[in-house]
């Protein structure tokens, strides 16, 4: 598994976070602070997909928010962990900004980690619809005539790129067979047949975008994404 991940607590937790990282998933790069501003200035200076918060003792509570709220504000674009043990400092470390906040005795910390890592598959076909989710966490990839053999986690179609009626049909029934996908169909144009054959598939969100602009298609996006992120890092 090929990532960087920068971590924060003390020396015996690191040492073993850093030791169990090291056998299960050797490819991961990982280093490790004693001080949360040694963690924000590292992800400053060098990119990292997650950054790991251990957990500490309630007086350091505070300080460990801190170091959330600095990485947000220093804009980094990565997953941040937050382990803790009571519901009250998870709940503090979420309106904080971090993304997922979990209990070391329930989850095995190497474990959030490599699931962490994880990017939501995104296809979609017309081109301003993949721009608009450039910097995402996801990994976008271009939808051409025909349907991916694999399902992704969501399939975003614009009724421009489809005037033909079968590939409403084949669509259909991809979403009906893929219980874990998500689509989103944005009427765009591509003339009537294409607008009757979309909606005649019931498939939503349905949003059209004359009315309803291209930012909720981003939005609805960006949730979806979230939410099969959180699914798998809720289930390691």
């Amino acid at each position: 598994m090929a990532g960087r991940i920068v971590v924060v607590g003390d020396l015996a937790e690191r040492y073993e976070i850093e030791r169990l990282l090291g056998e299960r998933h050797p490819d991961l790069h990982v280093e490790s602070f004693l001080h949360g501003w040694e963690l924000v200035e590292r992800t400053c200076a060098q990119p990292f997909e997650a950054a790991l918060i251990l957990k500490g003792p309630i007086a350091a509570h505070q300080q460990r928010l801190d170091t959330i709220a600095a990485l947000r504000r220093n804009g980094f674009a990565g997953r941040i962990l937050f382990a803790g043990a009571f519901l009250t400092e998870k709940q503090d470390a979420i309106r904080a900004g971090a993304d997922y906040a979990f209990d070391p005795a329930k989850q095995a910390t190497e474990q959030v980690v490599a699931a962490a890592l994880f990017r939501p598959a995104l296809a979609a076909d017309h081109p301003y619809l993949r721009a608009l989710f450039v910097g995402e966490w996801a990994e976008v990839r271009e939808l051409g005539g025909q349907l991916p053999a694999i399902a992704p986690d969501l399939l975003i179609v614009a009724t421009s790129c489809h005037p033909e009626g079968g590939f409403w049909a084949q669509l259909a029934a991809m979403v009906r067979s893929s219980a874990e996908m998500r689509c989103v169909v944005v009427e765009d144009d591509g003339g009537e047949d294409a607008r009757t054959e979309a909606l005649a598939t019931g498939i939503q969100p349905y949003l059209v975008l004359a009315q309803d602009g291209l930012q909720p298609v981003l939005n609805l996006g960006r949730r979806f994404l979230r939410e099969g992120w959180l699914a798998r890092v809720a289930a390691a």
